[in-house]
């Protein structure tokens, strides 16, 4: 019997210690390879079919006639996959959390397009494989749960490394570029679920010797920078939002009032800064003093007339950027410099001679044949690309990013012309989407045929959007009243709610870092519509659920 017990024991230690590893080929996987997250599932899948059939292998072992008399290999496997899925069904926030990718299932069945359909599910089949398994397993022990966090966070810096490498020895004219792995977004997702991580890790000294938290603080200020770097607004905006709320959460928990108040004071002092410069420097970006035409000079050096047109290329940087124009000289000078074409367009699909114009605008070059000749040939071949400002090719310049804000800002307000700018891009997204919603408020337009379902609104609105740039809702909650109508969009924010309720999860500070990370970003993003972000979210959103009730480290109450 002691015999017995100890292969028992055995058996579930190495079930267990797989499925610790699969989890961790799941965690590394998601920021740094989109085949890895398929793979490692795949592998997750495996353990968690193998954990209950070894285990009731150990519990018959030693019983000879009885064990042999219990059926096939098959039966067995059979009642072990019973007893998961009883426990999967008594389980009401696991069902529920399943329940949205079953509304995925049940909208294929109004769907004309069932290759989309069927192309849908396969992506966000992570929604049901991740909570039944991790729904249906031990929970993690907290040391082991605590390794788990350190394997994802050295995957993420793995990722950071791999960026700056890419910034380091390629032509960057993008950030989003910079983000090799996974889309740019995702990956910011992943930085600010890492910077939290470290901060748990900081203030609850789980890591104690000077070394590490010296580790942890540069992992901290890394990350921190990396988000800049980046030039992600959604990650920077999420991180300070969630540092704000960690400053509050500190001023009502902290002992002595004058403290309290002076930490309150100063937090809203900062937002009202931030506000504040934002706001000026749209202001001043976007405005100009009217312009004495009298005082500016008429004629080139070579002595072609100017044109200074206020009207037509709107005003950058406090300027207006049709000033000091001259067409013959750019036409002649640029295309003795490159190949594409000045009446063309450029690789980006706009208009060349605006973005060559922009661009020189944004260097205070005249907009004649010595502006151009004052280009590098590496300018040149940014302009070619696309890149219409020349402060978006420095590093670590947020600065360039509130510029394509403000000039996107001001084109849509002037022209209705939101192609320059992905932020107003999205309020054409919106725009459209809430377009579609009223048409199909009741039942939406199914799995399948949100594609359809925007081509066709973009036509009966008629958007100005190029077709390149004609997407879907870039916000996961238009995304979902979209195809399943009003019920639908019901029941996703009560899978969303319910199951952190039903599982006192909100005082997790884990949980409530991961909810608020994905909560904000469904704003302004389809953050499920990828297999990044569908995993992403599958992976910890049950990980944090089903896996840790039993870590006491974990909670923070």
């Amino acid at each position: 019997m002691a015999g017995t017990a100890r292969h028992a024991l055995s058996v579930k230690t190495d079930a267990s210690s797989l499925m610790f590893y699969a989890l961790v080929l799941l965690a590394v996987s998601i920021p740094l390879s989109e085949f890895g997250m398929s793979i490692s599932q795949f592998f997750l899948l495996g353990v968690w079919l193998f954990q209950g059939i070894k285990n009731d292998k150990a519990r018959n072992t030693g019983e000879g006639e009885n064990r042999r008399a219990s059926g096939s290999f098959l039966i067995r496997a059979g009642k072990n996959l019973g007893g998961k899925f009883r426990m999967l069904f008594n389980n009401p926030a696991a069902m529920v959390v399943i329940s949205f990718y079953l509304l995925h299932v049940a909208g294929t069945f109004y769907s004309y397009d069932l290759n989309y359909a069927l192309k849908d599910l396969r992506i966000k089949l992570p929604l049901l494989s991740l909570p039944v398994i991790l729904a249906t397993s031990p929970a993690l022990a907290p040391d082991r749960f605590r390794s788990l966090m350190v394997f994802f966070i050295l995957a993420v810096f793995s990722g950071t490394i791999a960026s700056i490498y890419v910034l380091l020895t390629k032509h960057i004219s993008d950030p989003r570029e910079l983000s090799i792995f996974i889309s740019h977004i995702r990956f910011s997702l992943t930085i600010c679920f890492a910077i939290f991580i470290l901060i748990y890790f900081l203030v609850k000294k789980d890591f104690r010797s000077k070394t590490e938290r010296y580790l942890i603080i540069a992992g901290i200020l890394w990350f921190t920078l990396f988000l800049f770097i980046l030039e992600s607004i959604t990650g920077i905006a999420i991180t300070a939002l969630l540092g704000i709320m960690l400053v509050f959460y500190y001023i009502f928990t902290a002992k002595g009032h004058m403290l309290r108040l002076t930490v309150a004071a100063l937090t809203v002092l900062l937002v009202i800064f931030s506000v504040y410069y934002f706001m000026t420097f749209v202001r001043n970006y976007t405005r100009t003093d009217p312009v004495d035409f009298a005082t500016l000079d008429q004629y080139t050096e070579s002595g072609t007339p100017y044109l200074h047109d206020t009207c037509s290329f709107g005003i950058e940087n406090g300027q207006y950027v049709g000033l000091y124009l001259c067409p013959t000289e750019l036409r002649n000078e640029w295309n003795r410099r490159s190949n594409l074409d000045y009446d063309g367009l450029d690789n980006k699909g706009q208009e060349l001679s605006h973005t060559l114009i922009r661009f020189l605008h944004s260097k205070n070059l005249r907009k004649d044949a010595l502006g151009i000749s004052a280009l590098t040939d590496e300018e040149i071949r940014h302009i070619e690309n696309g890149v219409a400002n020349a402060s978006t090719l420095e590093s670590f310049n947020l600065k360039s990013r509130f510029e394509q804000i403000a000039m996107g800002y001001t084109n849509y307000k002037a022209y209705g012309d939101a192609n320059a700018s992905s932020v107003m891009q999205r309020v054409e997204y919106w725009k459209t989407s809430v377009y579609i919603v009223k048409k199909h408020w009741l039942t939406g337009v199914g799995t399948g045929d949100l594609n359809e379902a925007f081509a066709n609104a973009y036509n009966e609105t008629g958007s100005k959007l190029q077709g390149d740039f004609r997407k879907r809702s870039h916000n996961q909650f238009l995304a979902v009243f979209i195809a399943f109508g009003v019920f639908g969009f019901i029941w996703f924010l009560f899978t969303l709610i319910f199951p952190p309720l039903k599982l006192g999860k909100f005082r997790n500070y884990y949980y409530v870092v991961f909810f608020v990370i994905v909560f904000v970003s469904m704003f302004t993003e389809d953050t499920l519509e990828t297999q990044a972000g569908a995993t992403f979210f599958a992976f910890f959103n049950s990980l944090l659920l089903f896996s840790c009730r039993r870590s006491k480290e974990v909670i923070t109450e």
